[in-house]
């Protein structure tokens, strides 16, 4: 059997209107509504077919652009192993000096975890006195 169908008829099987195609296609062929159905199911088979087909085609092409993309990037190198980001970092830091700034002695984070140490340790102190 043949995959081709009339046009309008492969539209109402591509909306899945199989009712009317199948009345439609038997009508104009002069043929059984089992012949029709039979014809119209191999027609929905092979679309089924081109569409995987692609599907997998698109995949395989997202597929390998990300490839490519994680190829062209570099691995997560130090900066003092890497020389664009110690260019980078170098001119970071002349721009810094020349603004004046100062790094701190102790960083954000180390104050931080400090505050929070000493609130649980006045929380326990007032707990361990309660229960005790």
């Amino acid at each position: 059997m043949s995959n081709k169908l009339p046009k309008h008829i492969a539209q109402m099987v591509e909306k899945n209107n199989l009712v009317m195609a199948i009345k439609s296609l038997s009508e104009e062929q002069n043929i059984s509504m089992g012949e029709a159905k039979a014809q119209i199911d191999d027609y929905e088979q092979s679309l089924k077919q081109q569409q995987t087909k692609k599907v997998e085609a698109i995949s395989q092409k997202q597929q390998k652009k990300n490839y490519d993309q994680t190829v062209n990037q570099p691995i997560n190198e130090p900066i003092k192993h890497n020389p664009k980001l110690q260019v980078l970092n170098q001119g970071l830091d002349k721009r810094l000096d020349s603004m004046g700034y100062k790094p701190p002695l102790v960083p954000y984070w180390v104050k931080r975890v400090c505050v929070i140490l000493l609130v649980v340790a006045i929380l326990s102190l007032l707990f361990w006195r309660l229960i005790s």
